[in-house]
């Protein structure tokens, strides 16, 4: 198969799928691992995805699409690293937590092995798994509905507990944020759950890795006057940060 077909079978399964794979692709086309990642590599240089470990994922703009978990955890993961550090710097013993679901509120959990003792819900089965090691966390998971490829529970019963909680702090991510919009997520799912979230924590603390700004995705979370404090990565454009404080949102870049 030609180079320019190539490049054409892997843009129209990004298309359909949002993700793509080199074992996969390596398959269907019938060539070699190699080849596979020059391909992807000339792609991402037309800005026209942007690759990942083991693949790529569709890098244009969309409102319905969310890659799956295992996907997201390997985007931005220093970054994200130094944004729980910064968070974990925030935590005190003795204090409820609410841990939402996310990357890098996941990278949050594997931190929190120092401070002791704490109290901790989520609805995140990545995190509650992490969490459940910890000697130091009483563990509140907030059962429901699982949201699949994405290990997040949610629904009835994860909001009917939720609003028998009281924290001190929440910690929550979004999948995109918009300065005329406000902070947004793809799925519907989780947007109940994450609004009674919000509402049960004293202070709200939301975690967001650059590539969340200025951007659009499906159905409204919160704005920007329900936050407390939002830590994102030295990376985010200086326009942003003057948006920012243009709003007075109180934020650190780490």
């Amino acid at each position: 198969m030609l180079k320019v077909e190539r490049l054409e079978v892997i843009t129209a399964e990004l298309k359909k799928n949002g993700v793509v794979s080199i074992d996969k692709l390596s398959e269907k086309l019938k060539t070699s691992r190699s080849t596979i990642r020059r391909d992807i590599n000339e792609l991402e240089t037309q800005n026209s995805l942007q690759r990942v470990r083991g693949g790529a994922v569709f890098s244009k703009q969309s409102t319905s699409y969310e890659p799956p978990f295992s996907i997201r955890q390997d985007l931005f993961l220093e970054e994200k690293q130094r944004i729980a550090k910064a968070a974990h710097d925030l935590i005190q013993p003795n204090e409820t937590l609410i841990l939402g679901g996310g990357t890098t509120v996941f990278e949050l959990s594997k931190l929190l092995d120092d401070i002791d003792p704490l109290y901790i819900a989520t609805n995140d089965l990545m995190t509650a798994m992490e969490l459940s090691a910890l000697k130091n966390v009483s563990l509140m998971v907030l059962g429901g509905a699982l949201r699949r490829n994405h290990y997040s529970l949610n629904g009835y019963f994860t909001e009917t507990m939720i609003t028998q909680i009281h924290a001190d702090k929440v910690f929550f991510s979004v999948d995109a944020v918009d300065f005329n919009v406000g902070l947004m997520n793809f799925s519907t799912e989780e947007i109940q759950t994450n609004k009674k979230m919000l509402k049960a924590a004293h202070d709200i603390i939301l975690l967001c890795d650059h590539s969340k700004f200025e951007k659009i995705a499906f159905v409204n979370t919160c704005g920007f006057d329900q936050i407390d404090l939002l830590i994102t990565g030295k990376e985010i454009d200086a326009s942003i940060a003057d948006q920012l404080n243009e709003l007075g949102v109180k934020f650190m870049t780490v």
